[in-house]
């Protein structure tokens, strides 16, 4: 991982990458995720081939298409960009269709008993596999199969599914709980991305990564 993103051209992008490289030389669990993930999604990122065009190199993307009837064009188109530019691809919860277009692995939803990713795990142990992480309960799965639970939301956030913001002291506490690399989710912007410095954050996910 480089020290500094200079192609990528989000608001904020000087400080998020900033704390993405620092993020990634203190990780507390070695992970194959980048520290900077982009999420798709259909409404705010309407042309996603554009969109990872524009994101540096070693960024993982994460393509889900929501059941889009394109979702085949645009991950093939997806998988021949972030190939050129060496970015990782993993496809939203369609691990046939990662299979199809030769993606990286795959982000499932949230599951505690992690059956879809421990299933995965064993019939393709090469891909990178992250998820989604549950909003209360516990965990009756491996975590330890997973190359990153992404955790939200972390900060107030615009998304739908966001829902209550658990703040830094929350998302550190389940950094020092959960076995597993844990990547900051929801609201993350150059003012806020900043306070994860010592939350033991593996990375940062995002969708715009807007001021």
């Amino acid at each position: 991982m480089t020290a500094a993103y200079p192609e990528w051209d989000y608001k904020g992008r000087d400080t998020i990458a900033r704390v993405a490289t620092k993020l990634y030389s203190k990780r507390p669990f070695p992970s194959r995720l980048s520290p900077l993930i982009f999420m798709t999604d259909p409404e705010r990122v309407p042309d996603v081939v554009a969109a990872a065009q524009k994101l540096p190199q070693g960024t993982t993307i994460i393509y889900r298409h929501f059941g889009s009837a394109h979702k085949f064009v645009d991950a093939e188109s997806l998988r021949q960009v972030t190939f050129a530019l060496g970015q990782q691809l993993l496809i939203g919860d369609d691990p046939e269709l990662a299979i199809e277009i030769g993606a990286d692995g795959v982000h499932f939803r949230r599951d505690a008993a992690l059956a879809a990713p421990s299933l995965w795990r064993k019939r393709c142990p090469d891909w990178i596999i992250s998820m989604a992480g549950i909003k209360s309960g516990n965990y009756m799965g491996d975590l330890s199969i997973l190359d990153g639970l992404l955790i939200s939301s972390v900060f107030p956030s615009q998304s739908q599914s966001a829902g209550e913001p658990i703040g830094i002291e929350g998302f550190t506490q389940k950094t020092n709980d959960l076995p597993v690399p844990i990547f900051a989710l929801g609201g993350i912007n150059k003012d806020t991305a900043p306070k994860l410095l010592g939350s033991g954050a593996a990375g940062i996910a995002g969708i715009g990564y807007g001021t």
